[in-house]
């Protein structure tokens, strides 16, 4: 099965650190893109497990979806 990277960042951290302030359940460090792989077997199945595990409406933002190139 393939595997795709994922780059996600979360805007409820961005927005509370504008107003100084701290998220209750995540660190500053996910007001930065950071990049998680999954297997699935195309790319709108590698977002849809995103979202799953990072959902919009808990300010994750998908930024990225990039099939890992094998060699």
């Amino acid at each position: 099965m393939p595997k795709f990277e994922i780059g996600i960042y979360n805007q409820a951290v961005i927005d509370l650190q504008k107003q100084g302030k701290f998220h209750r359940e995540l660190d500053d460090s996910w007001a930065e893109v950071r990049y998680i792989e999954l297997d699935a077997p195309n790319a709108q199945e590698a977002k849809r497990k995103a979202q799953v595990r990072y959902p919009v409406t808990k300010g994750f933002v998908i930024t990225a979806v990039d099939e890992v190139q094998r060699d």
